[in-house]
């Protein structure tokens, strides 16, 4: 069975900053730190964990009046094709009934290809709008991204959730 436990109180920090800094380029999240220390309301940071407190995985998610955001999404390694990130998202999506939404990177290669069949095999939708990722960082470069959904958002409900992103998550307008 899949638990999650929100990180300030799972004990496994190091854990959790090691799998963010090497699941996700640097482009695609913020420092560590930053992200750890957040305290929005609506952000959670969970780590998913196995058996006796065995940590698997990362969650990072925002929630909204309209939707649910998962901004970071990852399993150890040594976990994946094993079904867990599976049951990681099935879970989250029951406990997420409404909306839920992310961001990944535009099918380029092989990795990107595989993560678009796992979302897209769990349901989600791609999107067709075009949408760019705003830097985290200072001097940071934008990323084009697809924005998935569990249900497809017309141009409409695109755009707000494109601004919401953009002013919660990215600070810009």
């Amino acid at each position: 069975m899949i638990d999650f436990v929100p990180l300030s109180e799972s004990g496994h920090n190091h854990f959790a900053k090691e799998l963010f800094e090497t699941a996700f380029p640097e482009e695609e999240r913020p420092p560590y730190a930053a992200v750890k220390n957040r305290e929005q309301p609506n952000f959670h940071f969970l780590v998913a964990t196995i058996d006796d407190d065995e940590p698997i995985g990362i969650l990072t998610y925002w929630e909204f009046a309209e939707f649910a955001y998962i901004e970071h999404f990852a399993i150890e390694e040594e976990f994946r094709n094993k079904g867990f990130g599976k049951g990681c998202i099935l879970d989250f999506m029951l406990k997420h009934p409404d909306q839920v939404v992310l961001e990944i990177e535009k099918p380029v290669n092989e990795e990107a290809e595989h993560r678009l069949e796992f979302y897209t095999d769990l349901g989600f939708t791609q999107n067709p709008q075009e949408y760019i990722q705003p830097p985290y960082r200072k001097n940071g470069k934008p990323v084009p991204m697809i924005v998935m959904s569990k249900y497809e958002l017309d141009d409409g409900e695109f755009e707000e959730v494109r601004q919401q992103l953009y002013r919660e998550v990215y600070h810009v307008k």
